[in-house]
């Protein structure tokens, strides 16, 4: 499974893809991502983000992303 939260105008970001393990390198997350990025490209967003998991950065980078650099990936933990 998976998904795309977006502002439907420009920006998209993928998350929650996911896999049972058992059904891995079947290229089913590969698909998944696919279907994913094409509904973003067909509603005109030009900028389509995800956060990956340790050790699954090489799955999404033969994919097409890239690290953006200069930025930080953030959580709010509850404090102010």
């Amino acid at each position: 499974m998976g998904r795309v939260i977006s502002d439907g105008i420009a920006d998209g970001y993928i998350q929650d893809v996911v896999v049972f393990p058992e059904y891995r390198q079947r290229g089913i997350g590969k698909k998944i991502v696919s279907v994913l990025l094409k509904a973003c490209k067909k509603r005109g967003l030009g900028w389509i983000g995800l956060i990956a998991e340790p050790g699954s950065e090489e799955f999404y980078h033969m994919l097409g992303f890239r690290r953006k650099k200069g930025y930080v990936p953030l959580i709010y933990n509850g404090s102010e």
